[in-house]
Protein backbone atom coordinates (compact mmCIF):
# COMPACT_ATOMS: atom_id res chain seq x y z
CA UNK A 1 0.00 0.00 0.00
CA UNK A 2 1.00 3.37 -0.73
CA UNK A 3 1.97 6.83 1.37
CA UNK A 4 -1.33 8.72 2.56
CA UNK A 5 -1.64 11.42 0.18
CA UNK A 6 1.26 12.42 -3.12
CA UNK A 7 2.61 15.30 -3.61
CA UNK A 8 0.52 18.47 -4.39
CA UNK A 9 0.69 19.61 -7.67
CA UNK A 10 3.00 21.97 -8.67
CA UNK A 11 5.53 21.40 -6.03
CA UNK A 12 8.83 19.48 -7.61
CA UNK A 13 10.96 16.81 -6.88
CA UNK A 14 15.04 16.96 -6.21
CA UNK A 15 17.26 13.91 -5.68
CA UNK A 16 19.22 13.94 -2.66
CA UNK A 17 22.88 15.09 -3.29
CA UNK A 18 24.35 11.61 -1.89
CA UNK A 19 21.65 9.66 -4.08
CA UNK A 20 22.75 8.22 -7.15
CA UNK A 21 21.68 5.44 -9.64
CA UNK A 22 23.17 2.15 -10.51
CA UNK A 23 22.95 -0.76 -12.37
CA UNK A 24 22.54 1.09 -15.32
CA UNK A 25 19.35 3.59 -13.42
CA UNK A 26 17.92 0.42 -12.35
CA UNK A 27 18.77 0.97 -8.31
CA UNK A 28 18.14 4.11 -6.28
CA UNK A 29 20.86 4.38 -3.71
CA UNK A 30 21.74 6.68 -0.64
CA UNK A 31 20.43 7.53 2.55
CA UNK A 32 21.76 6.59 6.23
CA UNK A 33 22.14 4.13 7.01
CA UNK A 34 22.31 3.36 3.34
CA UNK A 35 19.28 2.21 1.41
CA UNK A 36 18.71 0.93 -2.16
CA UNK A 37 15.64 0.84 -3.79
CA UNK A 38 14.88 -0.93 -7.44
CA UNK A 39 13.05 1.47 -9.42
CA UNK A 40 10.37 0.62 -12.54
CA UNK A 41 10.98 1.64 -15.74
CA UNK A 42 8.08 4.03 -15.43
CA UNK A 43 10.00 5.45 -12.14
CA UNK A 44 13.13 5.63 -14.01
CA UNK A 45 11.71 7.72 -16.68
CA UNK A 46 9.89 9.88 -13.75
CA UNK A 47 13.35 10.50 -11.86
CA UNK A 48 15.04 11.24 -15.72
CA UNK A 49 12.07 14.11 -15.92
CA UNK A 50 12.45 15.63 -12.31
CA UNK A 51 16.03 15.88 -12.94
CA UNK A 52 15.44 18.29 -16.04
CA UNK A 53 13.21 20.27 -13.03
CA UNK A 54 10.01 18.74 -14.49
CA UNK A 55 7.22 18.33 -11.76
CA UNK A 56 5.57 15.33 -10.99
CA UNK A 57 2.44 15.08 -13.73
CA UNK A 58 -0.21 12.60 -11.98
CA UNK A 59 -0.81 11.07 -8.36
CA UNK A 60 1.13 8.06 -9.42
CA UNK A 61 4.15 10.03 -9.73
CA UNK A 62 3.27 12.55 -6.75
CA UNK A 63 2.86 9.27 -4.60
CA UNK A 64 6.03 8.13 -5.79
CA UNK A 65 7.73 11.61 -5.06
CA UNK A 66 6.11 11.42 -1.98
CA UNK A 67 7.80 7.80 -1.17
CA UNK A 68 10.95 9.21 -1.92
CA UNK A 69 11.46 12.61 -0.07
CA UNK A 70 9.83 10.38 3.36
CA UNK A 71 12.72 7.50 2.15
CA UNK A 72 15.42 10.81 2.37
CA UNK A 73 16.70 10.41 -1.30
CA UNK A 74 14.76 13.36 -2.56
CA UNK A 75 13.64 16.61 -1.36
CA UNK A 76 10.34 18.49 -2.24
CA UNK A 77 11.16 22.01 -4.70
CA UNK A 78 8.95 24.15 -4.21
CA UNK A 79 7.68 27.58 -6.36
CA UNK A 80 7.84 30.48 -4.38
CA UNK A 81 4.76 31.97 -3.04
CA UNK A 82 4.20 35.58 -3.01
CA UNK A 83 3.11 36.72 0.54
CA UNK A 84 -0.08 38.53 1.32
CA UNK A 85 -2.26 38.79 4.35
CA UNK A 86 -1.73 35.27 5.45
CA UNK A 87 1.86 35.77 6.75
CA UNK A 88 2.88 37.83 9.67
CA UNK A 89 6.90 38.49 10.84
CA UNK A 90 7.53 38.80 14.07
CA UNK A 91 10.76 40.17 15.35
CA UNK A 92 11.70 39.59 18.42
CA UNK A 93 15.33 40.19 20.31
CA UNK A 94 17.71 43.02 22.16
CA UNK A 95 19.95 44.25 18.96
CA UNK A 96 19.72 48.40 19.75
CA UNK A 97 17.73 50.55 16.88
CA UNK A 98 20.78 50.14 14.36
CA UNK A 99 20.53 46.40 14.10
CA UNK A 100 16.71 46.69 14.50
CA UNK A 101 16.26 49.47 12.13
CA UNK A 102 18.64 47.64 9.54
CA UNK A 103 16.47 44.13 9.77
CA UNK A 104 13.36 45.92 9.39
CA UNK A 105 14.62 47.80 6.23
CA UNK A 106 15.45 44.65 4.34
CA UNK A 107 11.90 43.64 5.22
CA UNK A 108 10.75 46.47 3.72
CA UNK A 109 12.64 46.01 0.66
CA UNK A 110 11.73 42.58 0.20
CA UNK A 111 8.29 41.92 1.47
CA UNK A 112 4.92 42.05 -0.42
CA UNK A 113 2.67 43.15 2.09
CA UNK A 114 3.11 40.92 5.12
CA UNK A 115 2.49 43.02 8.12
CA UNK A 116 5.31 43.28 11.00
CA UNK A 117 5.13 42.64 14.78
CA UNK A 118 8.02 43.95 17.01
CA UNK A 119 7.90 42.08 20.21
CA UNK A 120 9.31 43.67 23.57
CA UNK A 121 11.10 46.70 21.69
CA UNK A 122 11.11 49.70 24.51
CA UNK A 123 12.49 53.55 24.28
CA UNK A 124 14.35 54.07 21.21
CA UNK A 125 13.52 50.51 20.08
CA UNK A 126 10.16 51.03 20.21
CA UNK A 127 10.33 54.40 18.11
CA UNK A 128 12.59 52.36 15.22
CA UNK A 129 10.26 50.02 15.23
CA UNK A 130 6.79 52.88 15.12
CA UNK A 131 9.09 54.98 12.41
CA UNK A 132 9.19 51.84 10.21
CA UNK A 133 5.61 50.81 10.29
CA UNK A 134 5.81 47.78 12.38
CA UNK A 135 3.11 47.04 15.44
CA UNK A 136 5.08 47.25 18.81
CA UNK A 137 3.78 44.50 21.52
CA UNK A 138 4.50 44.43 24.83
CA UNK A 139 6.68 41.28 26.11
CA UNK A 140 10.18 40.52 26.97
CA UNK A 141 12.63 41.74 24.46
CA UNK A 142 13.68 38.48 23.85
CA UNK A 143 14.71 34.91 24.21
CA UNK A 144 11.75 31.88 24.73
CA UNK A 145 9.36 34.45 25.94
CA UNK A 146 9.76 36.90 23.36
CA UNK A 147 8.80 34.16 20.75
CA UNK A 148 5.64 32.93 22.93
CA UNK A 149 4.54 36.37 23.18
CA UNK A 150 5.11 36.77 18.74
CA UNK A 151 2.81 33.60 18.46
CA UNK A 152 0.24 35.12 20.86
CA UNK A 153 0.16 37.94 19.03
CA UNK A 154 0.07 37.06 15.36
CA UNK A 155 -2.88 36.15 13.82
CA UNK A 156 -2.09 35.54 10.44
CA UNK A 157 -2.12 31.53 9.00
CA UNK A 158 1.99 31.47 8.54
CA UNK A 159 4.26 33.07 10.96
CA UNK A 160 7.94 34.46 10.60
CA UNK A 161 9.72 34.33 13.43
CA UNK A 162 12.98 36.81 13.15
CA UNK A 163 15.75 37.65 15.51
CA UNK A 164 16.39 41.65 15.38
CA UNK A 165 19.51 42.14 13.28
CA UNK A 166 19.32 39.75 10.67
CA UNK A 167 19.47 40.67 7.35
CA UNK A 168 17.20 38.90 5.48
CA UNK A 169 18.16 38.53 1.63
CA UNK A 170 15.70 38.68 -1.35
CA UNK A 171 13.74 36.34 -2.11
CA UNK A 172 13.51 34.95 1.60
CA UNK A 173 10.35 34.47 2.25
CA UNK A 174 8.83 33.47 -0.82
CA UNK A 175 11.15 30.83 -1.24
CA UNK A 176 10.02 29.21 2.42
CA UNK A 177 6.76 30.01 2.15
CA UNK A 178 6.29 27.72 -1.29
CA UNK A 179 6.86 25.06 0.93
CA UNK A 180 3.58 25.17 2.31
CA UNK A 181 1.47 24.59 -0.73
CA UNK A 182 2.07 20.71 1.09
CA UNK A 183 -0.03 21.09 3.67
CA UNK A 184 2.18 18.36 5.71
CA UNK A 185 4.89 20.83 6.19
CA UNK A 186 4.19 23.02 9.58
CA UNK A 187 7.71 24.79 9.42
CA UNK A 188 10.40 25.59 7.17
CA UNK A 189 13.66 26.73 8.31
CA UNK A 190 15.90 28.98 6.29
CA UNK A 191 19.40 29.24 5.80
CA UNK A 192 21.76 31.69 8.27
CA UNK A 193 24.93 32.77 7.02
CA UNK A 194 27.58 34.94 9.19
CA UNK A 195 27.36 38.38 7.59
CA UNK A 196 30.94 39.58 6.69
CA UNK A 197 30.44 42.62 4.52
CA UNK A 198 31.69 44.66 7.73
CA UNK A 199 35.32 45.75 7.97
CA UNK A 200 36.86 43.80 10.88
CA UNK A 201 40.38 43.19 12.53
CA UNK A 202 42.45 40.13 11.68
CA UNK A 203 41.69 38.62 15.11
CA UNK A 204 38.03 39.12 14.90
CA UNK A 205 37.42 37.55 11.02
CA UNK A 206 39.66 33.99 12.30
CA UNK A 207 37.13 34.24 15.50
CA UNK A 208 34.17 34.79 12.90
CA UNK A 209 35.48 32.34 10.40
CA UNK A 210 35.94 29.21 13.45
CA UNK A 211 32.63 30.22 14.94
CA UNK A 212 30.30 30.46 11.79
CA UNK A 213 31.06 26.52 11.31
CA UNK A 214 31.49 26.14 15.30
CA UNK A 215 29.02 27.48 16.68
CA UNK A 216 26.65 29.28 13.72
CA UNK A 217 23.51 28.64 12.96
CA UNK A 218 24.38 27.68 9.34
CA UNK A 219 22.91 24.08 8.31
CA UNK A 220 24.51 23.22 5.06
CA UNK A 221 24.02 24.19 1.48
CA UNK A 222 21.70 20.81 1.50
CA UNK A 223 17.90 20.92 1.73
CA UNK A 224 17.24 18.49 4.72
CA UNK A 225 13.99 17.44 6.92
CA UNK A 226 14.29 18.71 10.35
CA UNK A 227 14.63 15.53 12.68
CA UNK A 228 15.17 15.44 16.43
CA UNK A 229 18.95 14.99 16.94
CA UNK A 230 19.39 14.11 13.24
CA UNK A 231 17.79 11.14 14.24
CA UNK A 232 15.21 9.27 11.63
CA UNK A 233 11.40 9.22 12.39
CA UNK A 234 8.67 6.32 11.12
CA UNK A 235 7.81 8.27 8.36
CA UNK A 236 10.80 10.20 7.37
CA UNK A 237 13.88 8.83 7.10
CA UNK A 238 17.51 10.70 7.14
CA UNK A 239 18.73 11.65 4.39
CA UNK A 240 22.60 10.95 2.81
CA UNK A 241 25.18 12.41 4.72
CA UNK A 242 26.49 14.92 1.90
CA UNK A 243 26.71 18.02 4.68
CA UNK A 244 28.73 16.17 7.28
CA UNK A 245 28.99 20.04 8.79
CA UNK A 246 25.27 20.00 9.80
CA UNK A 247 24.46 19.57 13.52
CA UNK A 248 21.21 19.63 15.11
CA UNK A 249 21.65 21.35 17.94
CA UNK A 250 22.26 24.79 15.96
CA UNK A 251 20.65 27.54 17.15
CA UNK A 252 17.41 28.75 15.03
CA UNK A 253 17.24 32.30 14.70
CA UNK A 254 15.05 32.16 11.71
CA UNK A 255 11.61 30.36 11.42
CA UNK A 256 8.60 30.07 9.27
CA UNK A 257 5.82 28.54 10.96
CA UNK A 258 2.07 27.38 10.57
CA UNK A 259 0.45 28.90 13.13
CA UNK A 260 -2.21 26.75 14.11
CA UNK A 261 0.52 23.53 14.66
CA UNK A 262 2.99 25.77 16.60
CA UNK A 263 2.93 25.76 20.08
CA UNK A 264 5.99 27.02 22.17
CA UNK A 265 7.14 26.51 25.92
CA UNK A 266 8.82 29.18 27.17
CA UNK A 267 10.15 27.45 30.24
CA UNK A 268 12.88 25.67 27.81
CA UNK A 269 14.66 29.00 27.24
CA UNK A 270 17.30 28.42 24.73
CA UNK A 271 16.24 25.32 23.89
CA UNK A 272 12.81 26.33 22.92
CA UNK A 273 13.07 26.84 19.39
CA UNK A 274 14.30 23.41 18.34
CA UNK A 275 12.02 21.69 21.07
CA UNK A 276 9.04 23.42 18.83
CA UNK A 277 10.51 21.85 15.96
CA UNK A 278 11.32 18.40 16.87
CA UNK A 279 7.68 18.15 18.72
CA UNK A 280 6.36 19.10 15.06
CA UNK A 281 8.49 16.34 13.77
CA UNK A 282 6.97 14.26 15.90
CA UNK A 283 3.43 14.51 15.59
CA UNK A 284 4.20 13.43 11.87
CA UNK A 285 4.35 16.71 10.75
CA UNK A 286 6.81 17.47 7.86
CA UNK A 287 9.57 20.40 8.75
CA UNK A 288 12.37 21.40 6.49
CA UNK A 289 15.33 23.09 5.84
CA UNK A 290 15.35 25.00 3.10
CA UNK A 291 19.11 26.77 1.99
CA UNK A 292 17.57 28.76 -0.88
CA UNK A 293 15.66 31.19 1.53
CA UNK A 294 18.81 33.30 3.13
CA UNK A 295 19.28 35.40 6.46
CA UNK A 296 22.49 37.11 6.77
CA UNK A 297 23.11 37.41 10.81
CA UNK A 298 25.81 39.25 12.74
CA UNK A 299 28.92 37.52 12.99
CA UNK A 300 30.17 36.19 16.37
CA UNK A 301 34.10 37.82 16.45
CA UNK A 302 34.47 37.71 20.33
CA UNK A 303 36.04 34.73 21.67
CA UNK A 304 34.21 34.85 24.71
CA UNK A 305 31.13 35.70 22.62
CA UNK A 306 32.14 32.40 20.77
CA UNK A 307 32.91 29.66 23.68
CA UNK A 308 29.34 30.62 25.35
CA UNK A 309 27.62 29.68 21.99
CA UNK A 310 29.60 26.37 21.85
CA UNK A 311 28.64 25.85 26.03
CA UNK A 312 25.31 26.75 24.98
CA UNK A 313 24.81 24.44 22.26
CA UNK A 314 26.29 21.40 24.42
CA UNK A 315 23.63 22.88 27.22
CA UNK A 316 19.95 22.52 25.59
CA UNK A 317 21.02 18.73 25.03
CA UNK A 318 19.82 18.04 28.55
CA UNK A 319 16.35 19.69 28.68
CA UNK A 320 15.69 18.50 25.20
CA UNK A 321 16.21 15.17 26.22
CA UNK A 322 14.00 15.04 29.50
CA UNK A 323 11.50 16.80 27.71
CA UNK A 324 11.61 13.50 25.30
CA UNK A 325 11.65 10.81 28.13
CA UNK A 326 15.50 10.75 28.51
CA UNK A 327 15.80 8.34 24.88
CA UNK A 328 19.23 7.44 23.38
CA UNK A 329 20.29 11.32 22.18
CA UNK A 330 23.73 10.38 21.04
CA UNK A 331 24.83 9.96 17.31
CA UNK A 332 23.18 6.75 15.49
CA UNK A 333 25.67 4.53 15.25
CA UNK A 334 24.73 1.10 13.55
CA UNK A 335 26.05 -2.27 16.42
CA UNK A 336 29.30 -2.70 14.40
CA UNK A 337 30.33 0.86 13.97
CA UNK A 338 29.15 1.19 17.98
CA UNK A 339 31.42 -1.56 18.46
CA UNK A 340 34.31 -0.46 16.35
CA UNK A 341 34.55 2.97 17.62
CA UNK A 342 34.72 1.34 21.59
CA UNK A 343 37.21 -1.43 20.64
CA UNK A 344 39.45 1.62 19.12
CA UNK A 345 39.16 3.71 21.87
CA UNK A 346 39.86 1.17 24.19
CA UNK A 347 43.43 0.35 22.13
CA UNK A 348 42.48 -2.27 20.30
CA UNK A 349 42.64 -1.42 16.51
CA UNK A 350 42.76 -4.55 14.91
CA UNK A 351 39.78 -5.83 16.67
CA UNK A 352 38.40 -2.42 15.30
CA UNK A 353 39.24 -2.70 11.97
CA UNK A 354 37.40 -6.21 12.28
CA UNK A 355 34.06 -5.10 13.51
CA UNK A 356 34.55 -2.80 10.87
CA UNK A 357 35.28 -4.77 8.04
CA UNK A 358 32.03 -7.24 9.51
CA UNK A 359 29.53 -4.41 9.45
CA UNK A 360 31.03 -3.00 6.13
CA UNK A 361 30.57 -6.45 4.58
CA UNK A 362 26.82 -7.13 6.15
CA UNK A 363 25.67 -3.33 4.68
CA UNK A 364 26.84 -4.94 1.19
CA UNK A 365 25.75 -8.02 1.57
CA UNK A 366 21.92 -6.59 2.49
CA UNK A 367 22.65 -4.02 -0.32
CA UNK A 368 23.22 -6.84 -2.69
CA UNK A 369 20.79 -9.62 -1.81
CA UNK A 370 17.70 -6.97 -1.18
CA UNK A 371 17.69 -4.85 -4.22
CA UNK A 372 20.16 -6.57 -6.46
CA UNK A 373 22.45 -3.50 -6.13
CA UNK A 374 25.56 -3.83 -8.17
CA UNK A 375 28.52 -5.34 -5.71
CA UNK A 376 30.81 -2.44 -6.66
CA UNK A 377 27.88 0.23 -6.11
CA UNK A 378 26.92 -1.80 -2.59
CA UNK A 379 30.71 -1.57 -1.29
CA UNK A 380 31.05 1.88 -2.03
CA UNK A 381 28.27 2.59 -0.27
CA UNK A 382 28.63 0.62 2.95
CA UNK A 383 32.38 2.44 2.93
CA UNK A 384 30.92 5.60 2.85
CA UNK A 385 28.53 4.48 5.87
CA UNK A 386 31.41 3.65 7.87
CA UNK A 387 33.18 6.61 7.40
CA UNK A 388 30.13 8.70 8.63
CA UNK A 389 30.20 6.67 11.60
CA UNK A 390 33.63 7.25 12.70
CA UNK A 391 32.78 11.05 11.91
CA UNK A 392 30.09 11.16 13.99
CA UNK A 393 31.23 9.24 16.80
CA UNK A 394 34.48 11.37 16.82
CA UNK A 395 32.57 14.37 16.98
CA UNK A 396 30.49 12.62 19.69
CA UNK A 397 34.00 12.03 21.84
CA UNK A 398 34.86 15.66 20.88
CA UNK A 399 31.79 17.23 21.98
CA UNK A 400 30.03 15.16 24.64
CA UNK A 401 33.06 12.96 25.94
CA UNK A 402 35.55 15.67 25.67
CA UNK A 403 37.25 15.73 28.99
CA UNK A 404 37.75 12.04 28.93
CA UNK A 405 39.53 12.02 25.87
CA UNK A 406 41.66 14.84 26.72
CA UNK A 407 42.33 13.17 29.88
CA UNK A 408 43.90 10.08 27.80
CA UNK A 409 45.39 12.24 25.33
CA UNK A 410 47.49 14.16 27.81
CA UNK A 411 47.80 11.23 30.27
CA UNK A 412 49.61 9.06 27.42
CA UNK A 413 51.75 11.93 27.09
CA UNK A 414 52.57 12.13 30.19
CA UNK A 415 53.67 8.61 30.63
CA UNK A 416 55.46 8.57 27.59
CA UNK A 417 57.95 11.63 28.20
CA UNK A 418 58.35 9.89 32.45
CA UNK A 419 59.42 6.93 30.12
CA UNK A 420 58.32 3.19 30.00
CA UNK A 421 58.73 2.52 33.26
CA UNK A 422 56.42 4.65 34.45
CA UNK A 423 53.23 3.19 32.20
CA UNK A 424 54.30 0.06 34.64
CA UNK A 425 54.43 1.65 37.79
CA UNK A 426 57.74 1.65 38.22
CA UNK A 427 60.20 4.89 38.03
CA UNK A 428 63.48 2.66 37.10
CA UNK A 429 63.81 2.68 33.54
CA UNK A 430 66.20 -0.31 33.67
CA UNK A 431 65.10 -3.52 32.58
CA UNK A 432 64.46 -6.49 35.41
CA UNK A 433 67.32 -9.32 35.36
CA UNK A 434 67.68 -11.30 32.29
CA UNK A 435 67.63 -7.60 30.03
CA UNK A 436 64.00 -8.58 29.31
CA UNK A 437 60.66 -6.55 30.41
CA UNK A 438 57.80 -8.06 31.82
CA UNK A 439 55.08 -9.32 29.23
CA UNK A 440 52.13 -7.94 30.67
CA UNK A 441 54.18 -4.51 31.39
CA UNK A 442 55.04 -3.77 27.32
CA UNK A 443 51.41 -4.46 26.77
CA UNK A 444 49.59 -2.32 29.01
CA UNK A 445 52.24 0.26 27.84
CA UNK A 446 51.85 -0.62 24.37
CA UNK A 447 47.81 0.13 25.25
CA UNK A 448 47.94 3.41 26.90
CA UNK A 449 49.97 4.85 24.05
CA UNK A 450 47.21 3.21 21.50
CA UNK A 451 44.14 4.49 23.85
CA UNK A 452 46.58 8.29 24.12
CA UNK A 453 46.59 8.14 20.11
CA UNK A 454 43.01 7.42 19.26
CA UNK A 455 41.79 9.94 21.70
CA UNK A 456 44.38 12.82 20.16
CA UNK A 457 43.58 11.77 17.18
CA UNK A 458 40.16 12.43 17.74
CA UNK A 459 40.37 15.52 19.36
CA UNK A 460 42.76 17.38 16.90
CA UNK A 461 42.48 15.33 13.23
CA UNK A 462 38.64 16.53 12.33
CA UNK A 463 40.02 20.35 13.17
CA UNK A 464 43.13 19.73 10.57
CA UNK A 465 41.07 18.27 8.22
CA UNK A 466 38.31 20.73 8.54
CA UNK A 467 40.85 23.51 7.91
CA UNK A 468 42.47 21.60 5.04
CA UNK A 469 38.67 21.52 3.09
CA UNK A 470 38.35 25.03 3.74
CA UNK A 471 41.30 26.81 3.40
CA UNK A 472 40.72 28.97 0.79
CA UNK A 473 37.66 30.52 3.45
CA UNK A 474 39.87 29.83 6.53
CA UNK A 475 41.75 33.05 7.59
CA UNK A 476 43.98 31.48 10.07
CA UNK A 477 46.75 29.04 9.59
CA UNK A 478 46.31 24.87 10.93
CA UNK A 479 47.25 25.48 14.26
CA UNK A 480 45.24 28.62 15.52
CA UNK A 481 42.17 27.02 13.23
CA UNK A 482 42.82 23.96 15.28
CA UNK A 483 43.09 25.50 18.68
CA UNK A 484 40.02 27.60 18.43
CA UNK A 485 38.07 24.53 17.27
CA UNK A 486 39.21 22.71 20.17
CA UNK A 487 38.07 25.31 22.85
CA UNK A 488 35.02 25.44 21.41
CA UNK A 489 34.47 21.45 22.20
CA UNK A 490 35.46 21.78 25.25
CA UNK A 491 33.04 25.13 26.39
CA UNK A 492 30.33 22.38 23.96
CA UNK A 493 31.12 19.07 26.24
CA UNK A 494 31.43 21.06 29.55
CA UNK A 495 27.82 22.75 28.74
CA UNK A 496 26.53 19.26 27.50
CA UNK A 497 27.79 17.84 31.24
CA UNK A 498 26.18 21.02 32.61
CA UNK A 499 23.04 20.19 30.51
CA UNK A 500 23.01 16.63 31.73
CA UNK A 501 23.15 17.78 35.25
CA UNK A 502 20.67 19.68 35.65
CA UNK A 503 18.19 18.10 33.74
CA UNK A 504 19.03 14.79 35.02
CA UNK A 505 18.84 12.80 31.83
CA UNK A 506 22.14 11.15 30.05
CA UNK A 507 20.71 10.82 27.02
CA UNK A 508 23.22 12.79 25.21
CA UNK A 509 26.02 11.15 26.16
CA UNK A 510 24.40 7.52 25.12
CA UNK A 511 24.66 7.09 20.99
CA UNK A 512 21.33 5.42 19.42
CA UNK A 513 21.93 2.08 17.39
CA UNK A 514 20.06 1.75 14.76
CA UNK A 515 19.72 -0.72 11.85
CA UNK A 516 23.10 -1.50 9.08
CA UNK A 517 21.02 -1.00 6.11
CA UNK A 518 17.32 -0.38 4.95
CA UNK A 519 16.65 -2.67 0.88
CA UNK A 520 13.84 -2.04 -1.25
CA UNK A 521 11.72 0.52 1.06
CA UNK A 522 11.05 3.97 2.08
CA UNK A 523 9.48 5.53 4.84
CA UNK A 524 6.50 3.28 6.52
CA UNK A 525 3.65 4.98 7.70
CA UNK A 526 1.88 3.45 11.44
CA UNK A 527 -1.68 3.90 12.04
CA UNK A 528 -2.54 7.18 14.39
CA UNK A 529 -3.81 10.72 14.07
CA UNK A 530 -2.56 12.85 11.30
CA UNK A 531 -0.40 15.75 11.76
CA UNK A 532 -2.84 18.65 13.90
CA UNK A 533 -5.61 16.01 14.46
CA UNK A 534 -6.89 15.64 10.52
CA UNK A 535 -8.01 12.28 10.38
CA UNK A 536 -6.06 8.65 10.97
CA UNK A 537 -3.57 7.53 8.66
CA UNK A 538 -3.47 4.53 6.83
CA UNK A 539 -1.73 1.74 8.12
CA UNK A 540 0.74 0.95 5.25
CA UNK A 541 4.00 0.55 4.35
CA UNK A 542 5.18 2.52 0.83
CA UNK A 543 7.27 0.68 -0.79
CA UNK A 544 9.02 2.44 -3.71
CA UNK A 545 10.11 -0.68 -5.89
CA UNK A 546 5.93 -0.92 -6.19
CA UNK A 547 4.80 2.58 -5.98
Amino acid sequence: MLSRSPLPPGLGVEIDRAARLADEGRVLVGGSPPRAVRLTPGQVSALIRWLSRAVPRDAGEGLFARDLIRAGLAHPRPLPLAPGDTVEVAVVGRAGPAALGATLDHLAEYRHGPRTVVVGASGADAWTARRHGARVVPGPAGGAGALAEALRACSAEFVALVEAGTRPAPGWLETALGHFADPDVAAVVPRVLADRSACLGHAQMTVASVAARRAGADRGADPAPVLPWGHALPRQERPGSANEHTDPLRPVPVMVLRRSAAGLDPDLGAAAGLDLLWRLAEQGWSVRYEPRSRVWAPPTTDLGAYLRACFTSGAVAGPLASRRDGRAAGPALSWAGAAGLALAFAGRPGAALLAGALGGAAVTGALVAGARTPLPEAARLAGLDLAHTVRAGTHAVRTAWWPLAAAAAVGGAVLRRRGPGAAGGSADPRPPAGGRRSPGRRGFSGRADRIALAAGAALVVPHVAAWHRGRGAALAGPVTWTALGMAGDAARSLGTWWGVARSGSPAPLVPRLVPPAAVGTASRERSGPAPGGRGPKEDSTADVSRA
